[in-house]
């Protein structure tokens, strides 16, 4: 445990130092995420003006579209953070001497995925206000809600992190596919009024339902069904091991080929 706690603590400062050292940077990657999102944002008002939709429909779907956007950005962060995380320390010559630690090397990826994750929270938050003062769609936002939601349900997006950093110390470059799961995510955070089972199966589902409830809905900590939250811990549990069990298999792979020491 006291392990875990310093790499904890060494992990955190080196992930604020970096932030402030690389600013320039974490400034262009807000930049880029609120371009990228004003121009997705300005077709689709475009694109639903000329079609005539009312302009209630219209609103309900843009204020939706801006909060899957938030939620879409935490998640583009907390996984790719662990994909490229090994492609960087397979460059730099680092990744074997990690997998040599004392602790298991997912333990190691998924403590310095927490630690980004106070950073990336920070990212998310920052474009989410100029978001919503540029289009001036102002979501409810309840705190002890969002808290509950994203870090009661992001684990399982971590899942999606190990195995892509699985694929990572196999195959090395996967940035191509990277690409890809970054669409397949946006389908997975569109709003929608489904609660069917099927929906909580799919990997953070039930934390986003939690978080759009709350950003649409005006949600509160008393509308928090027991129910909700033992889906939510369920699915990012299950998520977690499943990720865990297919990053080792991976990696006894990568050890076996003697892949870890090369890029």
């Amino acid at each position: 445990m006291k392990q875990l706690y310093y790499i904890f603590k060494v992990s955190l400062d080196k992930s604020f130092k970096e932030t402030i050292r690389y600013r320039f940077n974490f400034i262009a990657e807000i930049v880029t995420l609120y371009i990228v999102f004003m121009a997705m944002f300005l077709g689709l008002k475009s694109f639903g003006v000329y079609m005539q939709v009312p302009s209630v429909v219209l609103d309900q779907t843009l204020e939706g579209f801006v909060a899957g956007y938030f939620v879409w950005t935490i998640i583009l962060f907390s996984y790719s953070d662990i994909a490229y995380g090994i492609t960087r320390d397979a460059m730099l010559g680092t990744l074997e001497q990690l997998s040599m630690a004392p602790i298991r090397l997912y333990k190691f990826l998924i403590i310095r995925a927490i630690c980004n994750l106070l950073i990336n929270l920070i990212a998310s938050c920052l474009i989410l206000i100029i978001i919503m003062f540029s289009t001036d769609y102002f979501l409810s936002i309840n705190i002890i809600i969002l808290i509950i939601g994203i870090l009661g349900g992001i684990f399982s997006v971590f899942c999606i992190g190990l195995i892509l950093g699985g694929l990572a110390l196999i195959y090395k470059k996967i940035q191509s596919f990277l690409n890809i799961i970054q669409f397949v995510v946006l389908g997975l955070v569109i709003p929608g009024s489904s609660t069917s089972t099927l929906s909580y199966l799919i990997p953070f589902r039930p934390s986003i339902l939690i978080i759009y409830k709350a950003m649409l809905n005006n949600y509160s900590l008393k509308d928090l069904s027991l129910q909700e939250i033992l889906y939510m811990l369920l699915n990012t549990i299950i998520y977690l091991i499943i990720g865990i069990i297919i990053f080792n298999r991976c990696e006894k792979v990568a050890k076996k080929k003697g892949l870890l020491g090369q890029y």
